[in-house]
């Protein structure tokens, strides 16, 4: 039966929602300990700039592993195409 990228998401989603509590807070620190040590790196990987799929999944990872009033917003970056000499 093929699946796509939405399947393979919610999957995910339902899998880390199940997963014992302390795991997930765990991982949540992780992640939070991640963006904060590297945080060019993370923050592109949930960016429009990222590949969809890694957006996709550290997206869904960083929302499922939380409850809803610890979700923590993340930025859009967005890359601006400007003229040479500062004219934008």
């Amino acid at each position: 039966m093929p699946t796509d990228l939405y399947d393979l998401l919610e999957a995910l989603e339902v899998t880390l929602a199940a997963a014992d509590p302390a795991k997930r807070d765990a991982l949540a620190k992780t992640i939070d300990a991640y963006a904060h040590d590297f945080p060019d790196e993370f923050y592109w990987g949930v960016s429009a700039q990222a590949p969809a799929l890694l957006c996709h999944l550290l997206r869904t990872i960083d929302v499922a592993c939380r409850p809803e009033v610890q979700t923590k917003p993340r930025p859009v970056i967005r890359l601006i195409d400007r003229k040479p000499g500062g004219d934008a």
